[in-house]
């Protein structure tokens, strides 16, 4: 009787460890496969600043809100039509929950503001820019309602949403 209760003990034990040990696992998967998703998020994020790029080409002018989009100018519409390919990137990362709204919003909420009223209306219907125009309308959305926000409430959103900022505030 006593070796049973010992090889019961033991299978007790076993299985205990066997479950801390799954979800330790499991745990260190899911942070990891997060900070995955953010740096695929980030490395996409890069690309829409690349030296030769719309934004980097136009950023002055869409800091001073004087960016007015000539259609005629065919290098820059190549940039323009690169640029919401590398939205399209961003989109489908974030349409699966990869990267938190408020990275997202913190990240590329400004430009999604400055560009959002020069997508022109053939963008608009083309059915192959669908997922980069919503996207650019969905974020601007997002980053109105938080630059409407008290600077209290942003702080307070930041401080439970963003992955480190309580560490530094």
């Amino acid at each position: 009787m006593a070796l049973a209760y010992w090889k019961d003990l033991a299978t007790i034990v076993g299985i205990v460890i066997a479950v801390l040990t799954y979800l330790t696992n499991s745990y260190f998967q899911f942070r990891n496969k997060r900070i995955e998703n953010l740096k695929r998020y980030f490395d996409a994020h890069d690309q829409l600043f690349d030296a030769d790029g719309f934004i980097m080409a136009n950023i002055k002018e869409l800091e001073a809100d004087t960016y007015k989009r000539d259609t005629t100018d065919k290098d820059m519409e190549k940039k323009f039509n690169r640029f919401l390919g590398d939205v399209e990137k961003i989109a489908y990362l974030t349409s699966h929950g990869a990267v938190p709204t408020t990275v997202q919003v913190y990240m590329f909420g400004w430009f999604a503001q400055k560009v959002h009223p020069h997508l022109t209306n053939g963008e608009r219907s083309n059915i192959f820019w669908e997922l980069a125009i919503h996207y650019i309308d969905e974020l601007k959305k997002a980053a109105d309602d938080y630059t409407r926000l008290p600077n209290e409430k942003r702080e307070k959103y930041l401080k439970k949403n963003t992955l480190a900022y309580a560490k530094y505030s």
